[in-house]
């Protein structure tokens, strides 16, 4: 018999696991949008690179954060299985950066004029909820305890 807690999308264990999501992921935003600005207006790197830098740092934070605190308790323990869990989430944050984000950035900016910022921001919006969802049932999958019937 496997003991899994209730997972369905709206129940409350996955709304809090959701509102650490978007905490962790506030604290990225924070991280990419600082980065960002920095490359850009500080070091004179033209956005999109500003834009490929920022979000990794951002994607390592909110592993991190994401690893210890929003999806405490999954996984194996171990270097390895950080180290696996980690290049997980980085394909998955890649997936929903590099294409949603950068992707919302670029054409927002290039074609709409929207200050590269704004256009980031936007960004970050689309990435957020695929991310998510690959992270929690890919990344971070809970696997069942087996329970003691006897």
């Amino acid at each position: 018999m496997s003991a899994l807690p209730d997972q369905s999308f709206f129940s409350k264990a996955r709304w809090i696991q959701f509102i650490k999501f978007g905490i962790v992921g506030g604290s990225g935003v924070f991280v990419n949008m600082g980065f960002l600005w920095l490359f850009t207006e500080l070091f004179g790197f033209y956005y999109i690179v500003s834009a490929v830098l920022a979000i990794f740092l951002a994607m390592i934070n909110n592993f991190i954060w994401n690893d210890i605190w929003t999806w405490r308790g999954r996984g194996a323990a171990g270097r390895k299985a950080f180290f696996i869990r980690f290049v997980k989430f980085c394909l998955v944050a890649s997936l929903a950066g590099y294409v949603g984000n950068l992707g919302v950035l670029w054409i927002l900016t290039h074609f709409f004029n929207l200050y590269y910022l704004i256009s980031n921001l936007f960004g970050i919006a689309v990435a957020t909820l695929l991310n998510y969802f690959l992270n929690d049932i890919w990344t971070f999958r809970q696997v069942p305890k087996l329970t003691d019937s006897s």
